[in-house]
Formats: structure tokens, C-alpha cells, sequence
């Protein structure tokens, strides 16, 4: 058997092992969240209270939202918003407290020009643009693959490996944002005087969060070589 079908096959049960450990991140986050989300933190602030006083401190004049949604928490450049889920906004809970304050690091990222933060931005508008022609792309690919089924092939394949490159760099510039984020949450919540105690939650919160990319980025970099090693076999017949 061609070693790059080799590849192709292998590169499949690693997608399923990055596939598992997402699932598996995506539940510590949840656990995580359902553990500290009903323990009050010594701050003693609501969600909203507290993104008031960090705005305040820090002197960004940001809009305040609550949103649908369980943990839909997020920041908006392009209207300069918090948008904190309804649960995590009048609560006071450790693990509120640190998701918000994670959302407000992203804020003073944009505030700053944080430079990682800019190249993120720059790059998810990018694979957003990428992912929009991907469809219109593949209908041409597919209609030139009834006239020259060679080319309309080789063109479906090309544009899936470019899909996930795009993909790939996109979750890479992601990270340095988002441990930068939860790093900026911690001292923050630190000034606060949270109680070393309850330090260990806010990390426990955040962490598992950061996992999250870093299994984003497994899974599309698993299909990034897949697509490549399909294509390398196919050129190669």
C-alpha cells in the first residue's frame, strides 16, 4: 500500500484521539464551571458589578451587555462590548468572577493593541472570508470535476488542504491571546483580593478553558495533514 494512503488512514484515528481529547477538555471545562459556579467569591461583587469596577480602575469607557446563552461569554471589538451570560451576570460565584474577568483581559488586548491580539483579529476575519468561499469554491470544483475529473479533484482537495491551514494558523494565533487573557483575569482577580483560597477555582476555571484551543488546534491541524496526505497520494497516482 502507498505510504501516503498509509497516512491518509493513520491520520484518521488520530483525528477520532483529537476528537476525544476536545470532548474531553470540553467536559472539564463544564465540571469546572458547575463546581465553582454556586461557590461566592470573598469579592463579593456580581458579574455586572464587577466588569463595572474593572471599567472603572482601568478608565475603558466599554458597553456592558448580559446575553442568552450558557457560558456565551464574550468580548466584541467591533462595538466594544462585554457581553456576559445572564447566569454569570448577577452572580457573585469564583467561577464567574474569573470569566469575566477573562473578557475584560480581551478587552484591554484591543485597548492596548496587544500585538498577538491584532494578529488574531486579523486572521480569524481571514478564515471567516476563506470559510464564506469555500462553498461557491467547491460547487465550481465540483462541476469541473464532471468535465476533467482529474482537475475538479485535485481542486476539491487543494481547497479543503487550504481550509484547514487557514484553520491551523487561526487556532495558533488564538492561543498566546487566550492564556494572555486568562493570565491578565488572574492578576486581576489577585488585586481584588480574592482569597488564596479560592484562587485554585479561578484557575481551574480558566485552565480548563485553555484547553479547549489547544484541542481546537489538534483537531484542525489532524485534518490539515489528512487532507495533505490525500492529496500527495492522489498526485502521486
Amino acid at each position: 500500500m502507498d505510504i501516503y494512503y498509509i497516512g491518509y488512514l493513520i491520520s484518521g484515528v488520530v483525528i477520532l484521539i483529537c476528537i476525544i481529547i476536545a470532548l474531553v477538555a470540553q467536559s472539564k471545562v463544564s465540571r469546572a464551571y458547575s463546581k465553582y459556579k454556586d461557590m461566592p467569591s470573598s469579592i463579593g461583587l456580581t458579574g455586572a458589578e464587577f466588569a463595572q469596577k474593572l471599567m472603572e480602575n482601568e478608565s475603558l469607557a466599554l458597553n456592558l451587555r448580559s446575553c442568552r446563552g450558557y457560558l456565551s461569554d464574550h468580548y466584541d471589538p467591533r462595538d466594544h462590548s462585554i457581553n456576559i451570560s445572564e447566569e454569570n451576570y448577577n452572580s457573585s460565584s469564583i467561577a464567574s468572577l474569573a470569566i469575566v474577568a477573562h473578557e475584560f483581559g480581551h478587552a484591554q488586548q484591543d485597548d492596548q493593541e496587544y500585538f498577538p491580539y491584532k494578529v488574531r483579529q486579523f486572521v480569524v476575519k481571514t478564515s471567516n472570508l476563506v470559510s464564506r468561499l469555500f462553498l461557491p469554491l467547491l460547487i465550481i470544483g465540483i462541476l469541473l470535476q464532471l468535465f476533467w475529473i482529474a482537475l475538479g479533484g485535485a481542486i476539491i482537495i487543494y481547497l479543503s488542504v487550504a481550509l484547514y491551514a487557514v484553520s491551523v494558523i487561526a487556532s495558533l494565533a488564538t492561543l498566546p491571546v487566550e492564556f494572555n487573557a486568562s493570565s491578565r483575569a488572574k492578576k486581576m482577580l489577585d488585586s481584588f483580593g480574592i482569597d488564596k483560597s479560592q484562587q485554585k477555582g479561578v484557575d481551574s476555571v480558566l485552565n480548563a478553558a485553555a484547553m479547549t484551543y489547544v484541542a481546537s488546534l489538534l483537531i484542525s491541524m489532524a485534518y490539515l495533514l489528512r487532507y495533505i496526505f490525500l492529496l500527495l497520494a492522489i498526485r502521486r497516482d
